[in-house]
């Protein structure tokens, strides 16, 4: 008979996803504002053709990212290691994640450089590389971890928790940045000495996740082989995981917009220091946390489809809000609007952390139901393929929209306020996507199955004690 997880070894598994914050937080925020500094900052610019050939690096980073998870995740879903199919890929990739995150911001050469180039280059593509290794079958275990429908979105709550220190955790690093350059050290040296800081951090959280379970105490799979094309083509073939997918690309381009900008908003928008952005991720965090109890008993409550429909009326609000933010700040002031954002997208940000991971994971589980083979990893794969394809797209237009120029080097008021408009458009495409998700329907299905292993699994109790009477 399969365990039964703990609170306590969910927790430490969790840890995958705090570090998954860190790693985040250094790669989507802090390197673009490395390589592409605000007007006012001293940092050096590091590679020619500034904004452009960052979004290229970013572009080729994410569409490989892409293109390697079906790979990986065909390679988990069939893995018949004697420690089960996902943990040997975790124990692999945790520690080199912290590596080459760290080996990204230490350029071989302290000018504009084509040498800089290759090596942000490959360092990316290794870091992304590990982090597929990584990440892929840590969110297949997870769905199999626990099969409850109810539970999961308890797990998935405990794993947006870690996730949400680690993002509050990583919004620490302007104050290093800045006690460090108080100091007198170089701006380039303080970011350097930040990132080698939340390296180790995210190394040590992934690798102690990796070590936080047994996967065969809790989960059985049968020994079967899915090509990789047939198992991608399969994933696809449902309704549902297909209006949930694209309504999840079109909310995490938006999430891309906001979150490659957010140090930007503060600073150019709002015109305070970057240390203020720590202050208004507090808020956010501390709003969201208070109300995860909210959002499970919800859950439960009106469905899954309910919350995320609310989540992105809301944040269409709000990006509008941050678009039309000179007027606001008039009103206000710069500090008072800062908080005001940071206060209403906390709700909201707590329902899209915790219950499209959950959402996915019901969708595989369903599947399994339905055929009888586990694919959790290609969901996984099949998830990211697309939401990392759109985001390279992002990735490549943000850096030109806040400076305005494809070879512009500092980002400026009018670019930066743009992307607000286009994440709000983006969001608004998300909430009609997701009005079509037959939540109500794929969860009753696994409630039913896993009720029916339950009398099954009571009526063999009984006839052991019969026999042994």
């Amino acid at each position: 008979m399969q365990k039964k997880l703990t609170g306590k070894a969910m927790l430490l598994f969790c840890l995958g996803d705090f570090s998954r914050a860190i790693f985040n937080g250094l790669t989507a925020t802090y390197l673009m504002y490395l390589f592409i500094p605000a007007e006012n900052s001293s940092l050096p610019l590091l590679l020619p053709y500034g904004a452009l050939t960052f979004a290229l690096i970013r572009g080729i980073g994410v569409i490989f990212d892409a293109l390697i998870d079906p790979f990986i995740a065909s390679r988990s879903d069939n893995c018949h290691h004697k420690l089960g199919a996902r943990i040997p890929f975790l124990r692999f990739a945790a520690i080199p994640m912290g590596i080459f995150a760290l080996l990204m911001v230490f350029m071989p050469v302290r000018t504009q450089s084509w040498i800089n180039v290759i090596w942000l280059l490959v360092m990316l593509l290794l870091f992304n590389l590990c982090s597929s290794l990584f990440l892929v079958p840590y969110y297949a275990l997870m769905a199999e971890l626990v099969t409850d429908t109810k539970r999961r979105v308890f797990f998935s709550t405990i794993n947006t928790l870690l996730f949400v220190i680690g993002s509050a955790v990583i919004y620490i690093t302007p104050v290093i940045k800045n006690a460090l350059v108080g100091k007198g050290y170089s701006e380039l040296f303080a970011w350097r000495a930040a990132f080698l800081v939340f390296g180790i951090l995210g190394a040590a959280a992934a690798f102690i996740s990796s070590f936080s379970v047994k996967e065969k105490d809790y989960v059985k799979r049968e020994q079967s082989y899915i090509p990789l094309g047939q198992s991608l083509r399969a994933t696809f073939q449902y309704r549902d995981f297909t209006v949930l997918l694209v309504g999840y690309m079109l909310m995490w381009i938006a999430f891309s917009f906001f979150n490659s900008t957010l140090m930007y908003y503060v600073t150019i928008l709002l015109g305070l220091s970057d240390n203020y952005a720590v202050i208004v991720m507090a808020a956010a965090m501390g709003v969201g946390v208070a109300t995860y109890p909210l959002v499970n008993l919800l859950a439960a409550k009106i469905g899954k489809k309910n919350l995320l429909l609310f989540a992105c009326t809301v944040y269409v609000i709000i990006y509008t809000g941050i678009f039309f933010s000179a007027s606001i700040t008039a009103m206000l002031g710069a500090k008072a609007t800062g908080i005001l954002i940071g206060v209403l997208i906390g709700f909201p940000i707590s329902i899209t952390n915790i219950i499209p991971v959950a959402a996915f994971a019901d969708l595989a589980q369903y599947d399994t139901v339905k055929t009888g083979k586990n694919r959790q990893a290609m969901f996984v794969a099949s998830r990211n393929l697309l939401q990392q394809l759109s985001q390279a797209v992002v990735l490549f237009i943000v850096p030109i929209a806040i400076t305005g120029s494809v070879s512009g080097g500092t980002a400026n008021y009018k670019g930066v306020r743009s992307t607000a408009l286009i994440a709000a458009g983006f969001i608004a495409a998300a909430l009609i996507c997701y009005a079509f998700y037959r939540d109500k329907m794929i969860t009753g299905a696994i409630d039913a199955y896993n009720a029916g292993i339950s009398e099954d699994a009571r009526a063999s109790s009984g006839r052991d004690q019969a026999d042994r009477a």
